[in-house]
Order: structure tokens, then sequence, then C-alpha cells
């Protein structure tokens, strides 16, 4: 018997399916690599996995995680091999070992790094800069809308530096940024990527295109979850 947590990457069209989805899909690799392993006890036993914070829907990733306890001892490598023998090319693991961390793995990851690139006809530097300063230091505040369990629509403000720990630009050319991105992930929720493109495009300059690629999970000091 053993626990492996595995750093594995959601890219491609395999970005647009749900966190649950990827719970299911990840668990038929195992079955399907025929490796043992370890169900929960009860009426309706379930594969004993544990996954780290939801991804947002339509964001790539080379940092999602997961644990999962085994029946038998296996090496990670070959954990691994087999697993990508049965995944797709968008969805490979790119690192496991043996762990025997008793805290949640979602209660672990506490941050979220972000690589996001923008495109603007009206790119000003010093307006994306002076926003990003606001969004750390004073905050900025805007709207959120959710559906509560009665299924009614609930309107929540939502201050930036409540869930930003990091901001920085980087101009590429006359029309294209980079910006380097540290969420925190929180019980309550975190910053999310759309919502910090539609206020850099409210408050600073409307954005024409940008892409998202979140880099890895951090633990409470700032380290790789692996």
């Amino acid at each position: 018997m053993c626990k492996i947590i595995c750093k594995y990457k959601k890219t491609g069209n395999l970005k647009y399916i749900s966190h649950l989805d990827v719970l299911r899909f990840i668990q038929r690799a195992v079955k399907r690599a025929g490796i043992n392993a370890k169900y929960s006890e009860g009426f309706n036993p379930h594969m004993k996995t544990s996954f780290g914070f939801p991804l947002s829907l339509g964001t790539e990733s080379v940092g999602e995680y997961f644990e999962i306890e085994l029946n038998e001892s296996i090496l990670p490598q070959e954990f691994t091999e087999r697993m990508n023998g049965v995944l797709p090319n968008e969805m490979q693991i790119i690192k496991s070992e043996y762990t025997d961390e008793s805290q949640s793995l979602m209660a672990r990851c506490v941050y979220a790094q972000y690589i996001i690139g923008i495109e603007s006809e009206k790119l000003t530097m010093d307006k994306l800069n002076d926003l990003l300063k606001e969004m750390m230091e004073s905050g900025v505040i805007y709207t959120r809308q959710k559906k509560n369990k009665k299924n009614k629509y609930v309107t929540r403000e939502i201050n930036t530096k409540d869930y930003i720990s990091y901001l920085k630009a980087d101009k590429n050319s006359d029309i294209k940024a980079t910006i380097q991105a540290v969420f925190m992930t929180t019980e309550s929720g975190s910053m999310k990527v759309d919502e910090f493109i539609r206020l850099i495009s409210e408050r600073a300059f409307d954005i024409d295109y940008y892409t998202i690629m979140k880099i890895d999970s951090l633990d409470k000091d700032m380290k790789t979850i692996l």
C-alpha cells in the first residue's frame, strides 16, 4: 500500500471540461492502467483520490495536482508511465512522488500562479502598472453574482487586495504584454482570471485578445506543492 501525489497538465481542448469531469477522467484512467486503487468502505465505495483547488473552466494549466491511495506498492515513475500510457497528450502527469501528508491537498493549495498574455491596440503600460498597483495596495472593488441554494442570484462585493498576492507586467511589443500573477485560493473563493481581465478592460484599456496559463499551485510558504 502507498499514497502518491501527482502533478499533471490540463491543456488544449481539455481546458473546457469541468472539475468534476476531471475527477472522473483520472479515475477511469487509473482503471484502464490496471492500477490497484484503494476504495472507501460502505454502501457506495469510491476511489480514494483527492484533488487541488478547482481550475476555472477554459483555463489551461501545467500545475494541477491529485493524490491517490493504492492497495499495491508501485514506484512513482512506473505509476506515471502507466497513467500517461492511457491519458491523452492534453492531460499528462508531469511528476509524481510518494506522500504521507495528512492535510488535505486542497487545504495545502494556498496560492495559484499564472502567466497571462494580453494584446491590445490601446496598450498603455503606465495605465496597466497603475491599475495593478491599485489592485494590490488599496484594492479595487467589484461585484460577483452567484446562484444560491434557492437558485436565485446573490450579488457579492469583492476587494482585489483580499485575493491578490503578486502582480508584475512586462511589455513584449507595442500591443502585447505579459502579466505574472499569484492569486490566493481561500475557503471563501479566489480571484478569477476572467474577472481580472475584465477589470483591466474596464479601468485601463480594452483587451482584444488574452491567454491564460496556470503555472503551478503553491503552499502557504509560496513553494510548489511538488
